[in-house]
């Protein structure tokens, strides 16, 4: 057996992977450098005067099987103008996970709305319908529910909850383009579908994100929200650039033999990985079709001896990009912004007297509140970058990192 590089022996890797931070992605070619120069030439690079958002929201619209795409200026504003279009406000609380990106959750706090996480089930890694059946009160008014890392959450178990409770749902699809339920596009299942084109992500824009939904008034009042419309009381400027919309056009085209070559990839490492001592591969729900914005490696200490952290040190020291800790994630209650439960001053929203909650009943966000999310992400989940250029021979690299480490396991204690 080869000696571990950590301890001074060769990595396996030497050349940065395609899908390393440092790579440029997305690749950008001449058709999107030709979509700048005709917004250029139109002298138009507001969508209040030129048609490239126009004509994006209608092509992203068809791809997804909606009704109606309002394009925004990111994934952010799409979820705050979700929230706003349905109505939540003062004294209202929306159910979210922990397990996902910051703004997931406050988005709700940007309406003046008290985020109420609920924990995740291991198998998709999006909200558990039973736990946000047992968080659900009087106050709930909608479930913002993501289809974490491009596997889809549990969309009917959600919906029964959402049903029976009378809840607006949106589906959180920033790192689902093209991600499949049962044969439906993810963001067509709830009452809205929001996504992110931020750098990034499957659909990737540099900024920008998008709106869906299949009700005519609900469109209406988002297309109100985003842009100081008559329709709603209170409206923002929340408009995407023409040239973002160019560039989108284009991309779209490419989404699903982009999202080709990550299942390819997925399945690469699926098949190579299955079996490893210590190691299991995130598999997708029945049913559905994953896109892996991140390819999730489920990791257990118990098998191995070693530390999550330690491991990961021994596949970095191979030339494998992860992020700190192996994952970008961890449970929101952590950040400050829930800690301090101050993000107006004077503690509103979270001691506003239109939130009748009592004090045991309003929400917790101290460790433990969501145990099965905390051992994900603490304990278990390695997430990795497997997008284009990338390819088999790239995953390759990551098995034979993998399997190194793995059976020099012994060799890795001994340092550490």
């Amino acid at each position: 057996m080869s000696k571990l590089a950590i301890k001074g022996g060769e990595p396996v890797r030497k050349k940065p992977l395609p899908d390393n931070e440092c790579a440029l992605y997305p690749r950008l070619g001449e058709e999107e450098i030709e979509a700048v120069k005709r917004v250029i030439r139109s002298h138009n690079l507001s969508s209040n005067f030129g048609h490239e958002v126009e004509k994006f929201e209608s092509s992203f619209a068809s791809y997804c099987d909606a009704e109606f795409a309002i394009a925004v200026s990111s994934g952010t504003t799409a979820l705050h103008t979700a929230l706003g279009t349905a109505g939540i406000g003062v004294g209202d609380e929306v159910i979210v996970p922990p397990y996902t990106f910051l703004s997931t959750a406050t988005s709700v706090l940007m309406q003046n709305a008290i985020p109420v996480f609920a924990d995740i089930e291991p198998d998709t890694l999006g909200l558990d319908p039973e736990v946000v059946h047992q968080k659900t009160t009087p106050r709930t008014k909608a479930i913002i529910l993501v289809h974490m890392n491009g596997y889809p959450a549990d969309m009917d178990g959600l919906m029964a909850v959402a049903q029976e409770h009378n809840l607006v749902v949106i589906e959180d699809c920033s790192h689902a383009h093209g991600a499949e339920y049962r044969r439906r596009k993810v963001g067509t299942i709830g009452d809205f579908g929001v996504f992110s084109f931020q750098q990034k992500k499957i659909l990737s824009l540099g900024e920008g994100g998008m709106v869906i939904t299949k009700n005519p008034e609900l469109a209406k009042k988002a297309r109100a929200f985003r842009s100081f419309g008559d329709d709603v009381s209170l409206a923002y400027n929340y408009r995407m650039t023409e040239l973002h919309a160019a560039i989108g056009r284009v991309r779209l085209a490419r989404l699903d033999q982009e999202n080709a070559q990550r299942i390819r990839n997925a399945e690469y490492l699926n098949r190579n990985l299955d079996g490893l001592i210590g190691i299991r591969p995130q598999k997708p729900r029945q049913g559905t079709k994953t896109v892996y914005y991140n390819y999730v490696i489920r990791y257990f200490e118990k098998d191995l001896g070693v530390s999550k952290e330690k491991f990961i040190a021994g596949l970095k020291a191979e030339g494998i990009p992860l992020p700190p800790r192996g994952l970008i994630y961890y449970p929101l209650y952590r950040h400050r912004t829930f800690m301090d439960r101050d993000t107006y001053g004077h503690g509103c929203p979270f001691t506003c007297p239109f939130y009748n909650a009592s004090d045991n009943e309003k929400p917790s966000y101290k460790n433990g509140t969501c145990p099965v999310a905390e051992r994900i992400c603490d304990k278990e989940n390695i997430e990795v970058k497997i997008h284009p250029p990338a390819s088999p021979k790239d995953m390759a690299d990551i098995v034979n990192a993998f399997n190194k480490v793995v059976n020099n396991i012994e060799e890795l204690k001994s340092y550490l």
